[in-house]
């Protein structure tokens, strides 16, 4: 440690536990934290404070107005600049001698996995459910402890799973795929379980990190905003997991397009860009050169009227309703795509 690292991190080398060869110990580790929004912000900065000596901050997204009630690294004057950027300046502000690593791409399946090499831990941050997956299993993919967390509206959950699964996020959510999730812009959420619910990502890591032997892995914990209690499940590895046990896991029809696809798509008249957010949002930030049909209007019965020739690219605003719409486009009989992201990755690629 250096005269400065000492000086700052003096009251937490008192502890019995830790002292300098612990922190130094620390010092030594990494933590990539992927979502940097209700509960990345807190655990990341927690992370960096404790004294991870490496963090990787992932998020394609930037800061608007409505994430700062629970986006805590986030200020009005961030309103428009880049999450990672912002949030690598507020730890480097507040932490001496950290290294910090951006990473500004969407996260999805077609990430090289093998950059989870290069971390310790891995913190999932994110909100939607095939990222979720994904992280899952490029952590079992890499040998790699995976802290989860998730809240919806006044409940937060928590769960750490060994480098190994066993169980895993699969065993204990295995058949998420397609169902009627509701995002924090559709279901809303208290800020403060966020706040919660991302410093316990944090401890769960700084423990892992020092002591893996006492990491709860085999369970998951649950904070109702309503009780003080922290209420803990006993979890049971499923030997039938399609990602740590035996299982087979079978290949998805693909959904979703990244925006790579769609830059070389979009020359072609015969791919057709579907905004499917409401009338206020188209309103208020139009998408050039797409078609509209909110979701609250779109049936299969509505969709059956559009042409069978053309092939539908949906885009809400970031990428969770047009999931939904591409699906009514398919049982419709059309051909159908959701752009992964949505409206927020078209405008940090400036293509709009």
């Amino acid at each position: 440690m250096s005269p400065e690292q000492k000086k700052y991190f003096s009251r937490q080398t008192k502890l019995p536990f830790l002292g300098e060869s612990g922190q130094n110990k620390l010092l030594q580790k990494s933590a990539l934290v992927i979502g940097l929004g209700g509960l990345g912000s807190p655990a990341s900065l927690h992370l960096a404070t404790a004294g991870v000596g490496r963090i990787g901050l992932w998020d394609f997204d930037t800061v608007e107005l409505s994430n700062l009630h629970r986006q805590t690294a986030f200020t009005l004057s961030d309103i428009g600049r880049k999450k990672t950027d912002t949030t690598k300046e507020y730890i480097q502000a507040r932490v001496p001698g950290i290294q910090l690593e951006t990473f500004t791409e969407v996260f999805s399946e077609r990430i090289d996995p093998s950059i989870f090499k290069n971390w310790d831990i891995i913190l999932d941050c994110t909100d939607q459910i095939q990222a979720k997956y994904t992280i899952n299993r490029f952590c079992i993919q890499n040998f790699k402890p995976l802290v989860t967390a998730s809240v919806f509206r006044t409940s937060a959950q928590v769960a750490i799973f060994s480098p190994h699964g066993k169980p895993c996020y699969k065993c204990l959510y295995p058949n998420l795929e397609g169902s009627e999730l509701l995002s924090c812009e559709d279901g809303g959420v208290l800020g403060v379980q966020t706040a919660i619910a991302g410093l316990y990502q944090a401890s769960f890591a700084i423990q892992h990190l020092l002591f893996p032997e006492k990491s709860p892995t085999q369970s998951a914990f649950q904070l109702e905003w309503e009780s003080p209690l922290l209420y803990e499940t006993f979890l049971k590895a499923d030997p039938n997991c399609t990602e740590c046990g035996s299982g087979k896991r079978e290949e998805i029809f693909r959904e979703e397009i990244d925006l790579k696809d769609w830059k070389e798509w979009k020359k072609n008249p015969k791919y057709i860009l579907l905004d499917v957010r409401e009338p206020e949002e188209r309103k208020e930030t139009p998408i050039v050169d797409s078609i509209f049909s909110p979701l609250s209007e779109l049936s299969i019965n509505t969709a059956s009227g559009l042409s069978k020739e053309k092939i539908y690219i949906t885009i809400c605003e970031s990428g969770i309703r047009s999931r939904k719409a591409a699906k009514i486009l398919k049982e419709a009989g059309l051909t159908a795509y959701s752009l992964h992201g949505g409206r927020k990755i078209l405008v940090l690629e400036e293509i709009l």
